[in-house]
């Protein structure tokens, strides 16, 4: 039996959450995704969960200090940005925030499929 894995998704907009959830949880690999809004409830849900997979909106994941406590509190956490399409300057940001990737919404779960495979 092959492993699935778990997701906290973290996006302030409720409509492309629950459509990016719904599409994820379609993932044979994917057993749970938890849905929060914002940075408090990040971090309570990554400090109660330890999700596999992180995955939030780049805005929220800019700030350092709530980098710091996922990366303490959720140890073996892979956290992925999500932007709407993907440009250099996310790209650099994501490389400058220590980010695992970064992912477009719409192919977020072509991104950890390929995270999954390497």
């Amino acid at each position: 039996m092959s492993r699935t894995y778990s997701v906290l998704l973290a996006d302030p907009n409720p409509l492309l959450r629950e459509k990016l959830a719904g599409v994820l949880t379609r993932s044979i690999t994917i057993w749970c995704v938890i849905q929060v809004d914002g940075r408090g409830n990040l971090a309570r849900a990554a400090a109660h969960t330890l999700p596999d997979f992180v995955l939030a909106d780049l805005v929220i994941l800019k700030d350092p200090e709530m980098l710091r406590f996922l990366r303490r509190t959720s140890p073996d956490s892979r956290i992925v940005g999500l932007v709407d399409a993907i440009q250099e300057p996310y790209l650099k940001a994501a490389r400058n925030l220590g980010l695992d990737g970064v992912t477009e919404r719409g192919r977020a779960e072509e991104a950890i499929s390929a995270m999954i495979d390497t």
